[in-house]
């Protein structure tokens, strides 16, 4: 099978022989199991390795650093003590680009080619100045990481593919109600709406990363995605030479979306175009959460259990047996 190294410790047997500790994570959960001395690891990591010749052994250097990275295992299972033990005796570090980790985590119910199509769409839609620069932020390692990072680590959209998800469903609302808006007679700049939609969790690029769970960086944790996206979108505006007044509103969007400063944001939004932003925002990861919630509590009946991020229970909408009869 394939899986991404989620831990890996070196101990020492009763005979004093080395072995390892391996757990490992796919998109059905995590799986432990022991690597003894007489196995063996190969290096397919190369992209430019010729895949018919003989797979080279993997050096030290790189043994230390295969957690996080995908990697090919053959084993087998045994009994110890009256439970299942599983034993890796062939493992391969395989070509991190071709074998992607995050396509072997939980990951975005929605397949990636989908994703990647309705962002297209969108980024298209807007004039080419607004929509050269959105391609100009989105490139090399941060398009990277915008695909595959996770929007949060608990609360919504904790998985693989979350932010380009989140953000989508975000941008795509958001720019709809603007439409709606307009043939009501509002002035409201839709791809102002749009770029800013798209823009708007950047800082998340720095504050989260996507190892074998969702995880917050350091920087993360005191500087907060807000600041950190400002700080990045400044300097891809700066490099594009982006017009000031588009400048203005992006930014202004990027720091308000959070919607009161008790919440994050340095601003409140103070245009109709961050107001949109703002609140589809919010209500996507209302969605989110509330239905991962209703899918995976444990309570039973109509209700889920009591969700203190929320300040209540959760309606299933499903007939109990006893109230069908």
């Amino acid at each position: 099978a394939i899986f991404v190294v989620s831990s890996l410790f070196q101990k020492n047997d009763k005979n004093g022989k080395p072995y390892f500790e391996m757990t490992v994570t796919d998109q059905s959960g995590t799986l432990e199991a022991k690597i003894w001395s007489d196995a063996v690891w190969f290096d397919r990591s190369d992209p430019e390795t010729d895949p018919s010749s003989p797979a080279k052994r993997l050096d030290d250097e790189k043994l230390k650093n295969v957690v996080g990275c995908t990697v090919g295992v053959e084993g087998k299972t045994t009994e110890f003590r009256g439970q299942i033990q599983f034993n890796f005796n062939k493992l391969t570090l395989l070509d991190q680009e071709k074998f992607p980790p995050s396509q072997y985590l939980p990951r975005s119910p929605i397949a990636l080619d989908e994703l990647l199509k309705r962002y297209e769409e969108l980024v298209s839609s807007c004039c080419p100045e607004v929509a050269g620069f959105v391609r100009s932020v989105y490139e090399g390692t941060t398009w990277k990481q915008f695909r595959d990072w996770p929007a949060a680590v608990s609360h919504h959209h904790a998985y693989a593919n979350g932010l380009l998800e989140h953000t989508l469903s975000v941008t795509e609302c958001a720019r709809a109600m603007a439409l709606s808006f307009i043939r009501s007679g509002y002035d409201i700049d839709v791809d102002i709406v749009t770029a800013g939609g798209l823009l708007h969790d950047l800082g998340k690029l720095g504050s989260y990363k996507m190892g074998s769970i969702p995880e917050m960086t350091l920087e993360g944790a005191v500087l907060d995605h807000i600041a950190i996206g400002y700080s990045m979108f400044m300097e891809f505006a700066e490099r594009a030479h982006l017009d000031s007044s588009i400048r203005l509103q992006l930014a202004h969007i990027l720091l308000s979306h959070h919607g009161q400063r008790e919440f994050g944001s340095p601003v409140v939004p103070a245009t109709p175009e961050a107001y949109m932003v703002h609140y589809i925002d919010n209500l996507d990861a209302k969605m989110n959460q509330t239905t991962m919630l209703i899918e995976n509590d444990p309570g039973e009946g109509n209700w889920t259990s009591y969700q203190k991020s929320l300040e209540t229970k959760l309606y299933r909408n499903r007939v109990l047996e006893t109230e069908a009869t």
